[in-house]
């Protein structure tokens, strides 16, 4: 079977954005779907992103055993910079990435016995295949004592489900976030959304905004996740037999008890090891769980969506945010 789909691209010029149509899925063929089926590797395309990663190692000049880059662009894996947050220092706390990584392990385990009705025909959890990256992501930049703890609502089609990243568009996971771990594949994908990696084609709308607000404001990753994390609430992105995406808060309400209790045990697993002063839900559904979660003395609300089904988000979605954080109480 093959699939060809196009896809629109806005990249920035100037002041303006310029649009940019392309195929998001070059021809891939499929064994049959929904019993183990597999994808052909695209030609070209690397899932681990080697080309980008040789480059990378080309410049650092300092590599592991096989060549891999010893540091990373921005700071070493392990070592963060010490500043001062609301009166707290934000440090390496001993043993905070081993902590988060049990959060989401033990949150994995207790998810996979869970059973979806239709319409729900297709369920991938990326903190399973995609398990790699999303560690290099904790390890990189996590476990430490936050400011503020973003929450969002799920993985998107192109962002997290292909990455391992919580708003993992593909590009901005590789050349902002510096992610190059591996990317297997899920047992069972639909056939209008496989799962590619690092090297996805098609953009994460969702991604774009967040992170491209990210760089504008806080220069590299580093700096933003001295006093930012970004936790994915529930890990599970729900496909429909036509493909579409299925958002958590169009489930059953049996199906999202299920969810609820799983998730937001895992948010307070979250929450307990970075400490925040400012927990935020990236949307109202994550926005509602937040606020279940919260600890008592917590500051919480929630920001808008970057979704581009929200049609606010379209215009001036990083001014708009910044507005909510500030009257949160965060300093932008």
């Amino acid at each position: 079977m093959e699939f060809i789909a196009t896809y629109t691209r806005k990249r920035k010029q100037g002041a303006g954005l310029v649009v940019d149509s392309k195929p998001d899925f070059t021809e891939f063929e499929f064994s049959h779907v929904g019993g183990g089926g597999g994808v052909k590797k695209l030609e070209g395309y690397s899932r681990r992103g080697k080309k980008a990663k040789k480059e990378r190692q080309d410049e650092n000049g300092e590599r592991r055993d096989g060549g891999q880059a010893l540091v990373d662009e921005e700071e070493d894996t392990k070592t963060y910079r010490r500043k001062s947050i609301g009166g707290r220092k934000s440090t390496t706390r001993g043993g905070g990435c081993d902590a988060l990584l049990k959060v989401v392990d033990d949150m994995v385990a207790a998810l996979a016995p869970l059973k979806f009705r239709l319409p729900v025909a297709f369920v991938y959890n990326p903190l399973e295949y995609a398990r790699k990256p999303h560690e290099e992501y904790v390890r990189k930049y996590g476990g430490k004592i936050v400011e503020v703890l973003l929450v969002s609502m799920n993985p998107g089609p192109f962002g997290m489900t292909q990455t391992g990243v919580p708003f993992g568009d593909s590009v901005f996971a590789r050349e902002f976030l510096h992610i190059t771990s591996e990317v297997e594949f899920p047992e069972k994908m639909h056939p209008k959304r496989p799962v590619i990696g690092l090297n996805c084609p098609r953009r994460e709308v969702s991604g774009q905004r967040v992170w491209s607000w990210v760089q504008a404001r806080f220069g590299t990753a580093s700096a933003f996740f001295d006093r930012f994390w970004i936790h994915s609430y529930c890990p599970l992105l729900f496909v429909e037999s036509s493909g579409k995406n299925r958002t958590p808060d169009k489930l059953t309400p049996s199906e999202k008890a299920s969810i609820t209790s799983v998730c937001n045990e895992a948010l307070r697993g979250v929450i307990a090891v970075t400490k925040p002063r400012v927990i935020v839900g990236v949307g109202k559904y994550a926005g509602d769980r937040v606020k279940e979660c919260a600890p008592p003395g917590a500051q919480v609300g929630d920001i808008m969506h970057p979704s581009p089904a929200n049609p606010k988000a379209k215009k001036d979605w990083d001014k708009l945010i910044e507005g909510q954080l500030r009257a949160l109480g965060v300093d932008i």
